[in-house]
């Protein structure tokens, strides 16, 4: 009894190729690989302010901030309210400002002042540790 393979299988191979290789393809054109981008998470220190300290953690893949999360206080109703507004405006804020030139231009939210300055103050500090600035 004879089994038949596929062309295809005796026409694919598997080739391993390092990061920017450059090959023909069967075609006739030139096909780069890519290098792989990783992120990295960098913490900010905790800031202290009159109600309780702030701290940013940043994702940043590449040159680019991609990522954040940010702790504040809430154990006092006022700090809560204020905070649960003003941190996610701030987080929005730097995502979409994306690069640190663009992120250096957000000054706070008003009615969170304090929020903003402690805010800032870790998003520089953990921007600072991942070579950004």
């Amino acid at each position: 009894m004879r089994t038949s393979i596929s062309a295809a299988l005796l026409t694919a191979a598997v080739v391993a190729l390092p990061a920017g290789s450059v090959f023909a393809a069967g075609n006739g054109k030139a096909v780069t690989t890519t290098k792989r981008v990783t992120s990295r998470t960098y913490v900010g220190p905790s800031v202290d302010m009159q109600w309780g300290p702030v701290q940013v953690t940043i994702v940043v893949t590449g040159k680019t901030v991609t990522n954040l999360r940010a702790t504040a206080p809430t154990e006092r109703a006022r700090s809560a309210y204020i905070n649960g507004i003003a941190v996610p405006m701030l987080r929005k804020e730097v995502l979409q400002a994306k690069t640190v030139a663009k992120i250096k231009n957000i000054y706070g939210i008003s009615g969170a002042t304090m929020t903003s300055e402690a805010f800032y103050q870790s998003l520089l500090a953990s921007l600072k540790s991942a070579h950004l600035t």
